[in-house]
């Protein structure tokens, strides 16, 4: 994930050479300003003005530079995030639909929230600020050199002390930063489950429950970011006293060398003046430093729970699906326990079948195996004499359709969550709308095929979202269609109607697990398969 940040840099490079411009005129600024001093209590009138006239040119310089700099930094911040979040979610759907299943949804949520948070803010932030405070140092050390080299060496001597501090604080901010992601990411998925589960909560009167359980966990996340907090505090308390001693010590280092006649009145404003553009800058770099090195733990999590733990290399792009599906001696469990064993079936092209049997005895986790979501643990799966598992992913989703019970809408025109934003011809989506039993649901609608659904459809009914699931499986037109309990949402006579129409489709294999079964239509399958205990039959 830091790679991603790290490709950026010509978007940095271009803020850091605008930001050096910046810092080398306000350089220019204070040696003027001395010159400017020095020349007025010297009675010079000729040259104070020509000093003055350049001071004033240079400032007003330095505005446009200052503008140019604002958005040359937000161009980098811009990119920099942009391109994390980018890579953090193409690596989120490059891995494995069994892979991800295991997981719990928070890890991903917390990191694309939380975590991509704390990196703006402690990681792309802090790298600019770094940057931008050392070129400040460099130009305030240059220039208090040409005045006086022993404020060179004290101000090295303060530079090497606060870098010591931070160092040592990081690892505890570290430890306390990888401690709070944890916790958000239980916090985040505790956060979604409660609202996901509103209905039965209040249905339930467990609202007391449910807000004990909040505060124990908010309790818990703003405890560890009070400890971070806390030891900021002790590193910035540490800091401050360090700089003000620092800075009183060296005041009356330069006026004491004034009095002495060894540097000018000007001189002594000059030396002042940089020393906040020395000792502040890094006050800031020192209070950087430990953030930036707090987040190297949530890039380490980040690459973690992106990483794909299956290398099997799939080296077979399915062109068509011709002959059949063959299980061969397939077992397979989520965990050690077998939900399958020594399954033996044949699925041929064109042909249609119902998969039906207990709940918990098998027919989804089939499914699953079939749409190759999971590769078997034992035994074998072969499309056209080809092993599922050596058929790229890609190429095996292009021909097949999926109808699921749960369906998701985008918050889009009714259009586009039919086609899922691919081409197809006013006749095509015609057809499927008809075949899934949308007619007059579509010109009931406002806008027709134009109308907005919002929030995963909830302007609509649960079987109407149901039958935009068929209608986008028939649109596809794909070699094979499986359905998961995509009738269950529906009243009977659509779902029969739906039904014949799924089995009348010639060339098109039909795979549907249901526990929905209509005498009329269960006769039309070419077969019935009963999933129970494992086995099938």
């Amino acid at each position: 994930m830091k790679k991603s940040i790290l490709s950026k840099w010509p978007f940095l490079c271009l803020a850091i050479f605008i930001g050096l411009a910046a810092a080398i005129v306000e350089g220019y600024i204070s040696i003027y300003m001395m010159r400017v001093v020095d020349t007025t209590l010297a009675g010079d009138r000729v040259l104070f003005y020509t000093q003055a006239r350049t001071l004033i040119l240079l400032a007003i310089l330095l505005l446009p530079i200052n503008i140019v700099l604002s958005f040359a930094k937000g161009l980098y911040k811009y990119k920099s995030l942009t391109s994390v979040k980018i890579s953090f979610m193409d690596r989120v759907f490059k891995k494995n639909i069994s892979e991800f299943q295991k997981d719990n949804n928070g890890l991903y949520i917390s990191a694309i929230t939380n975590d991509m948070n704390i990196i703006e803010n402690n990681y792309v932030e802090a790298i600019f600020q770094i940057t931008m405070n050392i070129i400040t140092f460099v130009v305030g050390i240059i220039v208090i050199y040409s005045v006086s080299p022993i404020a060179l060496f004290v101000g090295i001597g303060i530079s090497a002390f606060s870098t010591l501090l931070a160092v040592a604080l990081s690892k505890p901010l570290q430890r306390h930063q990888v401690q709070r992601s944890k916790l958000f990411e239980g916090y985040t998925s505790y956060i979604r489950e409660v609202l996901g589960a509103f209905s039965i909560i209040k249905a339930n009167n467990l609202s007391a429950k449910v807000s004990k359980d909040f505060f124990i966990k908010s309790k818990d996340i703003q405890y560890k970011g009070y400890v971070i907090d806390r030891i900021y505090t002790y590193f910035l308390s540490i800091q401050r006293l360090t700089t003000n001693l620092s800075f009183y010590g060296i005041a009356g280092i330069v006026i004491y060398m004034a009095i002495q006649g060894r540097i000018t009145t000007g001189g002594v404003i000059l030396i002042i003046n940089n020393m906040e553009k020395v000792i502040f800058p890094l006050m800031q770099v020192s209070e950087w430093l430990p953030k930036i090195f707090s987040v190297k733990s949530l890039f380490v999590n980040m690459d973690e729970i992106l990483e794909s733990k299956d290398l099997k290399v799939e080296t077979v792009e399915l062109e068509s699906f011709n002959n059949s599906i063959e299980l061969k001696d397939v077992s397979f469990g989520y965990t050690e326990d077998l939900i399958l064993k020594n399954i033996n079936l044949t699925i041929n092209k064109g042909s249609k079948y119902l998969i039906i049997g207990p709940s918990g005895g098998g027919k989804s986790t089939l499914l699953k195996l079939l749409r190759k979501y999971f590769i078997p643990s034992k035994g074998s799966i072969k499309i056209d004499n080809i092993d599922i598992s050596d058929i790229s992913k890609s190429s095996y989703f292009n021909k097949i359709a999926n109808v699921e019970q749960q369906v998701f809408l985008f918050e889009d025109t009714l259009k586009n969550n039919l086609t899922l934003y691919k081409d197809y011809s006013d006749e095509e989506i015609d057809l499927a709308i008809v075949r899934s039993g949308l007619t007059e649901f579509v010109q009931n609608l406002p806008n027709n095929l134009n109308t907005m659904l919002y929030d995963n459809g909830r302007n609509i009914s649960g079987g109407e979202k149901s039958r935009i699931a068929i209608a986008r499986g028939l649109l596809a037109n794909t070699d094979i269609i499986f359905l998961d309990e995509a009738f269950a949402s529906l009243d009977s006579k659509v779902a029969k109607e739906i039904e014949n129409t799924l089995l009348k489709l010639e060339g098109i294999t039909v795979v549907n697990v249901s526990h929905i079964i209509f005498d009329e239509t269960k006769k039309y399958y070419d077969r019935v398969i009963s999933v129970a205990g494992g086995s099938v039959s």
